[in-house]
């Protein structure tokens, strides 16, 4: 966790250093520009991939020879095709003449082939075998060497670390920028959090012990557990018992759950329920399902000022022992990305025309048009699409602040 801590300040710089060479405000870029921040950081630190931050922030990487498209690209790509990707079956993808489904087919292709590349390269070489502090590749192939998995199930847990990695962190990011860009006061409070807890700390001396969990507990932490509850990444998943049936208390009833049944959990409806979440008070412009007005991250404090859910009530990453192996990777890399981006930054909503020579209360009335579009947005705009996704696009930019 420190090494995920240090790489994801030096490739959140580069992300700052990026948006500060934009003329331009960011709409429909950012969600991409999250995507390839979350995967640069998970493929150097849990795979030992290198690579070049800032061309690929950029969109400026040139694929490695023999290679069409590069890394970063071929999984941004399954990322946004993924719904024709997951529901056509492999051999219409071949077949089709439809260019949608070549796309596909030559993503899934060139997404298989570096896979295959780094679990050669790995089994290849020694270096997972030295007494060293071991990332993700190494640790799957000491496990395939020790005959726990084959290599088809190696490439399997590498693809799924990948995707649901990288796509569940700039889902998280993405909305909590957007409701801090509509809420300056509630931006201040994140402000105030991280000058407090990092004051005048140059960043080489952040340090994983001395400033995650004081960061995870302010309302940098709640702000974007906020987020996962709210826009929770998979509105639904599945369990399933085992061979042997599971009894179940529920408000005092015992119910016996059968063996080998398949249990979908309704992780939307448990992320806003009225016993444990406020209900939020939205309008008609906003839209059902009122998310906007149900995101209020300071309901996550509790008596003591920390943030501990009731148990079972907050479940973004599943729970229980199939819980999300990468917790805690995802919440150390969303908690530093986003204390660097506001460190020395507002994210802010643009408005259209405001050259310096507008009127206060013209771009106050055009800071609040698009608010109203924002918030309208981050509700009834969103659409699901294998995970949920805006609309439409909210323009933001990011300014410097003293």
């Amino acid at each position: 966790m420190s090494q995920v801590f240090n790489d994801t300040i030096d490739a959140t710089e580069t992300f700052v250093q990026v948006i500060a060479e934009r003329n331009a405000p960011i709409d429909s870029q950012l969600r991409p520009m999250l995507s390839k921040l979350a995967l640069h950081i998970l493929s150097k630190t849990g795979f030992g991939k290198e690579g070049s931050c800032l061309e690929e922030l950029k969109f400026s990487e040139k694929p490695p020879n023999g290679h069409e498209i590069s890394f970063a690209d071929t999984f941004l790509g399954i990322d946004q095709d993924l719904p024709l990707i997951a529901l056509t079956p492999s051999f219409l993808l071949k077949n089709s003449p439809f260019k949608l489904h070549k796309r596909g087919h030559l993503l899934c292709t060139k997404m298989t082939r570096y896979l295959d590349e780094a679990v050669e390269s790995a089994l290849n070489s020694t270096d997972w075998k030295k007494p060293r502090s071991k990332n993700l590749l190494d640790l799957l192939v000491d496990a395939g060497e020790n005959g726990v998995l084959s290599k088809e199930q190696i490439t399997g847990n590498i693809f799924i670390l990948h995707f649901a990695g990288h796509e569940s962190n700039a889902h998280a990011l993405q909305f909590a920028l957007l409701h801090l860009a509509c809420r300056p006061e509630l931006q201040k409070k994140v402000h105030a959090d991280i000058d407090r807890i990092l004051g005048n700390t140059p960043r080489e001396k952040w340090s994983y012990a001395e400033h995650y969990t004081a960061l995870s507990q302010s309302m940098v932490g709640a702000v974007l557990n906020e987020s996962l509850r709210v826009y929770t990444v998979l509105p639904l998943y599945m369990k399933q018992t085992t061979e042997s049936a599971v009894a179940v208390n529920v408000d005092g009833r015992r119910h016996i759950i059968p063996p080998n049944t398949m249990i979908v959990v309704n992780t939307s409806a448990t992320h806003r329920n009225p016993a444990y979440w406020r209900t939020p008070t939205g309008t008609s412009l906003e839209g059902a399902p009122y998310a906007a007005s149900a995101f209020n991250p300071d309901q996550w404090f509790g008596p003591d000022g920390k943030l501990v859910p009731e148990p079972g009530s907050f479940i973004p990453f599943s729970d229980g022992p199939r819980g999300c192996i990468g917790q805690r990777f995802a919440m150390v890399e969303l908690c530093v990305s986003l204390a660097v981006m506001l460190r020395d930054h507002n994210i802010e909503l643009a408005v259209d025309g405001d050259d310096g020579t507008m009127t206060e209360i013209d771009r106050k009335r055009k800071w609040e048009a698009a608010r109203d579009h924002a918030v309208h947005q981050l509700s009834g705009g969103i659409q699901f699409n294998m995970t949920l996704r805006l609309g439409d696009k909210i323009p933001v930019r990011f300014t410097q602040w003293d």
